[in-house]
């Protein structure tokens, strides 16, 4: 970036710098592009060999300061499921960096990312990471950016470049100085005495400290004993924990703060401010185990399972992402626990626990009782292994509603009516049935009623196994020799 560009900005807003608030910068792009390890550095922490698979599964948000500047990030995760936690992260932020890895390039979760970014109408600069690697191109970054209408200051945009290599420390101290740098184009003023306004970004359930809220102020002074409504409910703030784990008496416009003392957790993207009218959902399914069991009678034609994930944010990722045919029949966060297993025993349905311990005596309860539960670590594998259940459920479910089964082995047309001459291989097919007529195993195929049934001629109600028969399809739809019938019997 050309800095001299800032040089009269930067005049000009010098004088009052100390009245703005920090800004809130957000680090978006595709899986395994180097978010978290840039962020790592950038702390100085080690955030990322924590993580599972190196992955970020939370919306995490941490403040660090640069050349005397603080400046809040805010983490949000790359992976396609958590869409709509990319796109709040987005609205939160002032700046958004978009991070392209220099061996890999634009992926569909950086144009999910971009598509995101130009909703919100935020600034943006744009990190290429992993430039200390062989081989890399980065014109052809550019060029791939510039497709998706991000046009580089190189390429005559207006989009800063900074080129990084997070492990090596290279390009950390170029992004931060950019990151002042537009930041002073069009600040925004703090304003501690204002009414205050803070947006939740994380909430869940700790076990030892109940529910917590992690949220960064926009503006007015959050404190320690103030008083605020949520949802109806009058909430007396218990205690305010800053992103170094320390308690704090206060937190100001820019600052990440964890809240002590809400009686439930908080919906992502909830406003917090003195006088919260917003009603804030508990994200734990409160229902009856008749309830339960009404939705699980329910349920014939999908999977039904019970979900319990660690924080509010992971939780909404999995609901949104689940395939139809899975149906989340119970759903909260916390560790599994005995209510648990025996809502599971009760429906007939399996545990899926993200992020999540299992209580010992949970444990020893879903053994004797025969309730399976299924931990996962890193959200994507949980997904993929939901629609290979679904998939495999379907099949199931469709080989059980088959009633019988046929096959074409000659065709005629009379009257100008196609009549399929079929060998009934199983069961029993009858006047009326709805079938499904495929031309190999593979084959969808198509769906159609058996319109006439004939039998030597004669018009009959049923022909069983063993028997050939005459049948005329409605719709008259298009079949050859060697077709295969299917029939789930009448509606």
């Amino acid at each position: 970036m050309d800095r001299q560009s800032f040089s009269a900005n930067k005049q000009s807003v010098s004088a009052n710098k100390n009245n703005f608030r920090p800004p809130i910068v957000t680090i978006m792009g595709h899986v395994d592009h180097g978010k978290t390890t840039l962020l790592d550095v950038i702390r100085k922490s080690n955030i990322a060999a924590g993580e599972h698979g190196g992955i970020t599964q939370h919306i995490g948000a941490y403040e660090i300061t640069y050349q005397d500047k603080p400046i809040t990030f805010i983490d949000t995760p790359g992976h396609a499921a958590f869409e709509k936690m990319r796109s709040r992260g987005a609205e939160v932020a002032d700046i958004v960096i978009l991070v392209v890895a220099a061996n890999d390039g634009v992926k569909p979760q950086t144009k999910e990312a971009i598509k995101h970014i130009k909703l919100a109408n935020k600034p943006i600069i744009v990190a290429i990471t992993k430039t200390d690697l062989p081989d890399v191109n980065l014109d052809k970054v550019k060029k791939e950016l510039e497709k998706e209408e991000i046009i580089v200051e190189s390429y005559g945009g207006d989009v800063p470049v900074v080129e990084v290599a997070a492990t090596k420390d290279k390009g950390i101290s170029d992004l931060l100085e950019i990151i002042n740098l537009v930041w002073q184009l069009s600040p925004v003023q703090s304003e501690p005495t204002a009414p205050l306004e803070a947006i939740v970004i994380e909430s869940f359930l700790d076990k030892s400290r109940g529910p917590v809220s992690s949220v960064i102020i926009k503006k007015g002074t959050l404190k320690i004993g103030q008083k605020i409504q949520i949802g109806g409910e009058t909430i007396s703030v218990r205690a305010l924990i800053d992103d170094n784990g320390k308690t704090v008496k206060s937190a100001e416009p820019g600052k990440p703060v964890e809240i002590l003392g809400f009686k439930k957790t908080l919906d992502v993207g909830t406003i917090v401010t003195d006088l919260n009218k917003q009603t804030a959902t508990a994200p734990q399914t409160q229902i009856t185990l008749a309830e339960i069991l009404k939705r699980s009678e329910e349920a014939r034609d999908r999977f039904k399972i019970i979900i319990k994930a660690d924080v509010v944010g992971s939780l909404e990722a999995i609901l949104l992402n689940l395939p139809e045919k899975i149906l989340p029949i119970m759903s909260g966060i916390g560790e599994v626990n005995n209510a648990d297993i025996s809502f599971a025993k009760a429906a007939g349905a399996p545990i899926i626990a993200f992020n999540v311990k299992i209580a010992p005596n949970a444990k020893s309860q879903s053994e004797k009782e025969g309730v399976i539960i299924r931990p996962y670590n890193v959200i994507y594998q949980l997904i993929e292994e939901m629609q290979d259940i679904a998939q495999s459920f379907a099949a199931a479910k469709q080989e059980l509603k088959i009633t019988a089964r046929g096959k074409v082995i000659a065709q005629f047309d009379i009257e100008g009516q196609k009549v399929a001459g079929v060998m009934v291989t199983s069961g029993k097919l009858r006047l009326g049935d709805k079938i499904i007529i495929k031309n190999n195993e593979q084959d969808p195929g198509k769906e159609a009623e058996i319109a006439s049934l004939k039998r030597f001629k004669k018009d009959v109600d049923v022909v069983s196994n063993g028997q050939d028969c005459g049948i005329v399809f409605k719709p008259n739809i298009d079949f050859a020799i060697g077709s295969i019938i299917e029939s789930f019997g009448k509606n």
